[in-house]
Formats: structure tokens, sequence, C-alpha cells
């Protein structure tokens, strides 16, 4: 019978594998995110294709996760207090940075801190070393390599270890001691980092990320480099001679050229590819179609043309993705409020009070509309009170910051133009607006 001890050693070296493997997995997938692919191509091919011709390196995986983010594309309006407002003024950037990597990685985490200034700062940890207690998908504390920079040639420091719990913070070097003189009690009672997940957990803590798209990817730049290769020696087929002097040289072919085979038994032909290039080609869409359908997105073809699709039939091709995104904000709802926890405790030490509970509003993606639509929609809501003339023109303008700017720019230009109709005799805008379309009654 085996040991104890041999039972824990051999359970601890399987968990560090696997810690191991994520590690080695998110790093090709921000690779893939990045278009850094050639070392994974190059595995494919031997040493002298490189010479031959370049890897491929086609990137869809950043332009799908992109899309696949939804949640923080059109902004989130927050209410947290009086001071809120100027204490996240990263935050907007912050999230959507952390939704694309969510969806990418699957997993991540996330480490609000306050700086001196009085206003938030958020850290994305990509990798990172989750401890757990009674709760197997919450964990209690976390490890993470402290990030170095790397691009600074004078910068020698030897990888360290950050460690978060709900009393202290703790940095270690790489061989696993602590550094003293790191060691703080931030006091704060609660694990001041968050995790954030693609999906919801099943069995695990991890979630898995987007190892379908970074799997296409590859395979397309395979075929694709292939292909490259393939069309260089094969496009035009392959020359060949019999019965002829092999010492003898020739000249070299082509259309201004004229070989000479002295022996009449001698033959000279061109083997044309067995390979169908455009059979690879469809090959190749097909492969991101499918990996695009399993993801709810849809993609056309330079060359499928047709007319420019409105708004509706946008809604109505987009309908699985909305479904997708009913669902995930709810989730993200969750992580908002885990964070917003954090950032509470975090102004509570700094001597700022935030309201209890936070206010959410996540404004959804808007499809485009005709100029007719658009005018129909801007007056109605202006009939229901949904919208005040200086909201609708802060939507026009964003530059503009505050509704008490577009409020003031808005009067300005009223006062302008009712004095110009006055001149025209024109209706002004507090006389009945004539009708633009039958619908409005409707």
């Amino acid at each position: 019978m085996l040991s104890d001890e041999t039972i824990k050693n051999a359970l601890q070296d399987l968990k560090l594998e696997r810690i191991r493997m994520r590690d080695e997995e998110v790093n090709k997938q921000l690779d893939y995110y990045s278009s850094n692919t050639n070392k994974y191509t190059s595995e494919y091919f031997d040493g002298a294709t490189s010479k031959e011709a370049p890897m491929s390196n086609y990137n869809f995986t950043a332009r799908f996760i992109d899309k696949m983010s939804r949640i923080y594309q059109a902004g989130v309006k927050r209410n947290g207090g009086a001071k809120y407002s100027d204490m996240i003024l990263n935050k907007d950037v912050a999230m959507k940075h952390q939704e694309k990597m969510s969806n990418l990685n699957g997993t991540m985490a996330l480490l609000p801190s306050l700086g001196k200034d009085i206003v938030f700062k958020y850290q994305q940890i990509y990798k990172f070393v989750p401890f757990f207690g009674k709760d197997a998908l919450n964990p209690i504390a976390v490890a993470y390599p402290i990030m170095l920079p790397v691009s600074d040639p004078s910068n020698t420091a030897e990888l360290g270890w950050g460690y978060y719990d709900d009393t202290v913070y703790k940095q270690f070097d790489n061989d696993g001691g602590v550094i003293h003189e790191s060691t703080i009690n931030h006091g704060l009672g609660i694990l001041p980092v968050v995790f954030t997940h693609k999906d919801h957990q099943l069995d695990e803590f991890f979630v898995e990320g987007a190892t379908d798209i970074i799997t296409a990817n590859e395979q397309v730049n395979v075929t694709m480099t292939e292909l490259a290769v393939g069309s260089r020696y094969q496009l035009w087929g392959q020359p060949w001679m019999t019965g002829v002097d092999s010492d003898k040289s020739y000249s070299r072919m082509g259309v201004n050229n004229i070989i000479a085979l002295d022996d009449p038994d001698s033959k000279f032909g061109i083997e044309s590819p067995g390979g169908d290039l455009e059979t690879s080609v469809d090959l190749v869409k097909f492969m991101v179609e499918l990996v695009a359908q399993n993801n709810h997105l849809w993609i056309t073809w330079s060359e499928q043309g047709g007319e420019v699709p409105s708004g509706i039939s946008l809604m109505i091709r987009d309908l699985e993705r909305h479904e997708d995104y009913v669902d995930d904000i709810e989730l993200w709802r969750l992580y908002e409020d885990q964070i917003y926890e954090v950032e509470k405790a975090l102004a509570k030490a700094r001597g700022v009070t935030l309201d209890e509970k936070l206010g959410l509003d996540f404004i959804p993606p808007e499809y485009p509309l005709s100029t007719n639509d658009q005018i129909i929609w801007d007056d109605h809501r202006l009939r229901l009170d949904l919208i005040t003339n200086a909201e609708l023109t802060l939507e026009y303008n964003e530059d503009l910051g505050t509704i008490a700017k577009a409020n003031k720019a808005w009067e300005k230009r009223k006062k302008i133009n009712d004095k110009n109709r006055d001149k025209l005799q024109l209706p002004k805008v507090s006389d009945p607006a004539p009708k633009v379309d039958n619908r409005i009654d409707q």
C-alpha cells in the first residue's frame, strides 16, 4: 500500500504540472491575440521551409475575441456616490480589456488599487496560483508573478512573486523565500483580487479559454504556409527530361529559350501538381466559418458583395449573440459588485466613503438606423420625455463631456435658431412639429 506521503507528493506534482500547462496555454493565447504565432507554425515544418517561404501569420483570433466582447462595447453607467465618478477615470478601459482577456484566457484576475491621486487603478493578472479553503470555486488567497520591465536593459532583477490574502500582502523571491521588508498588513478584511470568467464555472475554478479559436487559427496558418511553399515550387508544374546526358549543362528554361535534345529518344515534359489550390482555400474558409458559428459570430467574404444590411436585419442575424449578451450581463454585474466591494474597502482605508450599493446600467449595443428612422426615434423619445434636449445633444456630441455643457450648447443654438425663425417667419421648436412619418402615431 502506498504511504500517505507518496500519495501527497504525487498529487502535488500533478497539480504543479497542471499549473505549468495552464501557464503555457495562457502564453499561447496571448501570443495569438498579439499576432506572435511564427514559433507555433514552424513546429509543423522543418528548418528549411523558413528559407523557402515566410510562415503565414493570419490573425483572426483578436478579431473574434473583440467581436465576442460586447458587455462594455457601448459603456456602463455607474453610480457609487458623489466622489465615485472622479475615482474611476480608468475603469471603462480596464473593464473592456478585462472582458476581452477573460474571453481569451477563460479566467482572469483583477487587482484594484487606489493611487495617491485618489483614482483607482486596475492591474490585469494573466497567470496566477489560487489557494482555496472549503470552497473549491472561490479562492481565499492568490500568488502571481510580479511583472518586470523586460524592455529596460538596465533592469536585472530576478522574477518575484506577489501574494495576497484577506489580511496581508507579501513578496517572495524565485526560490520561495519571503522578502520581509515587503510584507504589508493591508487590513482590508477581504481578498483585494477579483476573478472573472468567460462563462459560469463547472467542476473546477478555471474556465476553458478560446482554445477552439486558437486551434483553428493555428490550422489556418499551417495550411496557408503549405500553400505558399507549394505555390512556389508546384504552381507552374515541375519540368523533367529523360534520355539526356546528365553531364551536359542546359540553358535556363523560359518562353524565349529553346532546349535542344540531341538524342531522338530523349523526352521533355512538365508534370502538373496534383493539389488543388481552390479546394485548399475553400477548406480554410470552412474552418474559419465553423469556429465563427460555434461562437455565435457570422462572417462575410469580400467576394460575396450584396447590399449593405439594415439595422433590423443585423438584429435578426445577431439574435443568438444577443441571447449570450443578456446572459453575460448578469455574470458581469456580479463581477462589478465584487470589484466595488474591494473599491469600498480601499476608499475607506483612505478616509473616503462610497455608497453601500453600486448603481449599474449596462448600455446595450446599438444597431445603425437610417436617417428617417433616427429622426422618428429621437422625436419619439422627446415627446415621451424619455430624454432631454441636453441629453440628446450630448449623444450627438460626446466631446461636450457633461450634461451642463450640453445644455449650455443647446440653449445657445436654440436662441440663435429661434431668432432666425422669427426673421423667416418659421414655426418655433415649441410649436407642434410636422409629422415625419405616419408610423409615429402607430
